[in-house]
C-alpha cells in the first residue's frame, strides 16, 4: 500500500502540485495518478510558465522534467532556492537514464528528489506524499518555533517590565526616603522651597517650576521660582475663587493642563496656564496655612509629562507636606516664645491696640513699596514684639533663641532691630534700609501710643523724628509728618 498523508482526505486540504514535463503522455499519467490520491494538480506548459504560476500560487510540491522548454529543471531549482517565498517548496525532478552524475547535479542545485524513466506512477505518488508530509511537518515545526519565540519574547518583555517596575518602585521609595529626610531637616521655609523646586525640575524634567502660596486675600501667588526666566512667573496667580486647588484636592494627584481642559469651571485658569507655559500642577497637602501648589513649566523637548513624572511629583509633594508644615509652624512658635518672654498679657490692651494699628498701617506701606515676603515676615515679627525688643531683656531673649535657631531667622531679626534702633536714634535715618525704617517707625509709634498719645500725634511724631520729609519713598505715605510743617 502507498502511504497516505496523515488524517482522512476530507479533514486535510489536498496538497497543491505544479506539474510540468516534456512528455505529454507522461504528464497525463502523472496528473491522473496524483489526482487519484488527494492531490490538487496544476499543469504548466514549460519551465517559465511553472515559475510564474509558482510565484502566484505557492505550491506545496513541484514535479518537473529535467529538460523543460524555456527553463530547465536545474534552472528552476536555482530560481526557487533564491526566492524567499519559494525556497522551502520541495522539488521532484524527472530524468531519462540512470546517470549517477545527473542525480548528484540535481541534488547540488537544490532538488529534493530525482526519478528516472521508466517511471512508476505509484512510486512517484509515494515519493510525492513523503515530500509533502515532510514539508508540512517542517512548516508545522517552524510555526511552533515561531510561536515559542513569540512566547519567549513576551515572557522576556514581561520580565523586563517587571524589572523596570521594580526598579521604578525602588526609585520612588529611595526618592521619598531621601527627599523626606532632607526636607524635614530644613526649618528655613525659603531653603526648603528652593530644594523642593530644584528636585521638582530634576525629577520631572520641567524647564522651570514655581511654588504658589495664598496671601491674606486668598490669592495664590508665586513665592519661589526655579529655572530660567523666573520673571515669567511674576504675573502668574490664581484667584481665591479658583477651582484649580479644589480639583487637585479631589483627584489627590498632579494634573496636566490637558486634564484641566476636560474639567468644568476652569476655562479662565486654562488661559492663564497656557500663557505662562504651565504644563502640570500639583498640591502640597500641608496644614491650612502652609498649603501650596507646585506649577511645572513645559519640558524643553516639548514632550508631555508621563505617568512616571507625575508619580515622582506626587512623591515630592507628599514628602514636602510635613516638612513645610513644620517649617511654617516654627516661626510662629519662635514668635510665640518671644511674646511670652516679652510678658504681653491680656490686660495690656493699649499695647495690643498699638501693635495692631502699626501692623495695619505699615503692612499697607510695605505692599506699596513691594517689600519681599522674607523681609515682610521679619517686619511683622518686630512689630509683634514692640518696643520690648529694644530693651536689654529683649535683646538677651532674642540672642538666646537665635543661638538655637537653625534657620538664622532670629539672627536676621536681631540685625533688623539693631538697624531700626540706630535709625530711631537718628543715625542716618533718611538713608536707612527701608525695612529698618519701617520697623523703627512702628516701634516708635507703639511706644508713643502706650504713653497715651493719640494715633495722629504718634504717627506725626514718629515720622517727623525719623525725617520722613527727606525720604523720597515715604514722604507721600506719611502726610501726618508733612501737615504740621505746612
Amino acid at each position: 500500500m502507498i502511504p497516505r498523508l496523515p488524517g482522512p482526505p476530507r479533514d486535510q486540504p489536498p496538497p497543491h502540485v505544479l506539474l510540468a514535463a516534456d512528455d505529454a503522455q507522461l504528464v497525463e499519467t502523472l496528473d491522473k495518478a496524483l489526482r487519484g490520491h488527494h492531490f490538487r494538480v496544476t499543469l504548466a506548459l514549460d519551465g517559465e510558465d511553472l515559475l510564474r504560476r509558482a510565484r502566484s500560487e505557492t505550491p506545496e510540491l513541484v514535479v518537473a522534467g529535467l529538460r523543460l522548454a524555456r527553463r530547465s529543471g536545474l534552472d528552476l531549482c536555482d530560481s526557487f532556492r533564491r526566492e524567499p517565498d519559494l525556497g522551502d517548496v520541495p522539488i521532484l525532478l524527472l530524468a531519462t537514464g540512470n546517470d549517477p552524475e545527473t542525480r548528484v547535479e540535481a541534488l547540488a542545485h537544490g532538488a529534493d528528489d530525482l526519478m528516472t524513466k521508466p517511471l512508476s506512477a505509484r512510486e512517484l505518488v509515494a515519493r510525492a506524499q513523503r515530500l509533502v508530509l515532510r514539508a508540512r511537518q517542517v512548516a508545522l515545526h517552524r510555526q511552533r518555533t515561531r510561536e515559542l519565540e513569540r512566547e519567549l519574547q513576551r515572557a522576556e518583555a514581561d520580565l523586563r517590565g517587571a524589572r523596570e517596575e521594580a526598579a521604578h518602585e525602588r526609585g520612588l521609595r529611595s526618592l521619598a526616603g531621601g527627599i523626606f529626610g532632607e526636607l524635614l531637616r530644613t526649618l528655613d521655609l525659603d531653603q526648603l522651597d528652593a530644594r523642593l523646586l530644584r528636585e521638582t525640575c530634576r525629577q520631572t524634567g520641567a524647564r522651570s517650576a514655581s511654588l504658589l502660596c495664598r496671601d491674606k486675600s486668598g490669592t495664590w501667588r508665586s513665592v519661589a521660582v526655579r529655572g530660567d526666566l523666573p520673571e515669567r512667573w511674576s504675573g502668574f496667580t490664581l484667584s481665591a475663587q479658583s477651582s484649580v486647588p479644589d480639583w487637585l484636592r479631589t483627584n489627590d494627584r498632579p494634573l496636566t493642563r490637558e486634564e484641566f481642559e476636560r474639567l468644568p469651571g476652569v476655562s479662565v485658569e486654562i488661559a492663564s496656564l497656557s500663557t505662562h507655559g504651565v504644563a502640570m500642577l500639583a498640591r502640597v497637602p500641608a496644614s491650612e496655612n502652609a498649603e501650596s501648589l507646585l506649577a511645572c513649566e513645559e519640558r524643553p523637548d516639548g514632550a508631555p509629562f508621563g505617568a512616571r513624572e507625575r508619580e515622582r511629583l506626587a512623591v515630592l509633594c507628599t514628602a514636602a507636606a510635613p516638612a513645610r508644615t513644620a517649617a511654617h509652624r516654627f516661626p510662629d512658635q519662635q514668635a510665640r516664645a518671644l511674646e511670652l518672654l516679652s510678658a504681653w498679657s491680656a490686660e495690656h490692651s493699649r499695647r495690643h491696640d498699638a501693635q495692631r494699628e502699626s501692623a495695619v498701617r505699615l503692612s499697607s506701606v510695605a505692599n506699596d513699596l513691594h517689600v519681599g515676603p522674607t523681609e515682610r515676615a521679619l517686619l511683622d515679627l518686630a512689630l509683634r514684639l514692640g518696643p520690648w525688643a529694644w530693651t536689654a531683656s529683649g535683646r538677651r531673649a532674642i540672642a538666646g533663641l537665635a543661638d538655637a535657631d537653625p534657620t538664622r531667622r532670629l539672627s536676621r531679626l536681631s540685625e533688623l532691630l539693631h538697624d531700626a534702633e540706630g535709625c530711631a536714634g537718628g543715625e542716618s535715618a533718611a538713608h536707612a534700609d527701608l525695612v529698618a525704617w519701617l520697623a523703627a517707625a512702628g516701634l516708635r509709634y507703639q511706644a508713643l501710643r502706650v504713653s497715651g498719645r493719640s494715633a495722629f500725634e504718634s504717627w506725626c511724631t514718629a515720622a517727623t523724628w525719623l525725617g520722613v520729609q527727606s525720604h523720597p519713598e515715604l514722604r507721600d505715605r506719611f502726610p501726618e509728618a508733612i501737615e504740621p510743617a505746612r
